[in-house]
């Protein structure tokens, strides 16, 4: 294409302006999924654990075993250093973007989004117990009454 040309097409929330100003659940879920992987930064929460995060949100054991399996796998599955930031800051990153847009996505009945999303983040191989995994914890979110917001809009690029 032709840089006078315009492309309209679907983003995620990585293209999000607002994606840098989370909602309480969105929060919620971002400050627990730092936790779980930075758990000695004590600016933000004090000593709370990923456990006490969930726990004050309203999650059960189910919730809170599934969060576990669903970061571990997420661990093991990247084959790279996931970029999760330090509970004490104010920035989201590509992939605690994504995280939450995926979470949104099977919240909101969109599975076949999720899976797109997770495919593009992952390897094919992982991506299916990843999925019902993810599945699983945003249904206990939702059950919970943590809504976690699906962003998308349409944007206009030059090419």
């Amino acid at each position: 294409m032709s840089i006078g040309i315009l492309q309209m097409r679907e983003h995620s929330l990585l293209d999000d302006a607002l994606a840098h100003h989370p909602d309480l659940n969105d929060q919620l879920v971002i400050d627990s999924v730092r936790a779980w992987f930075r758990p000695h930064c004590e600016a933000v929460r004090g000593r709370e654990s990923w456990r006490d995060v969930l726990i004050e949100s309203g999650s059960g054991r189910n919730g809170l075993h599934c969060f576990d399996m669903f970061m571990s796998e997420l661990a093991k599955t990247a084959g790279r250093p996931l970029d999760i930031r330090c509970r004490c800051s104010p920035d989201i990153s590509g992939d605690e973007a994504c995280l939450l847009q995926t979470i949104g996505c099977f919240q909101s009945n969109e599975r076949m989004t999720a899976h797109t999303l997770l495919r593009d983040w992952f390897a094919a191989v992982a991506t299916d117990r990843l999925a019902n995994i993810a599945h699983w914890f945003a249904v206990t979110l939702f059950d919970a009454g943590v809504i976690v917001s699906k962003r998308a809009r349409r944007v206009t690029y030059f090419h």
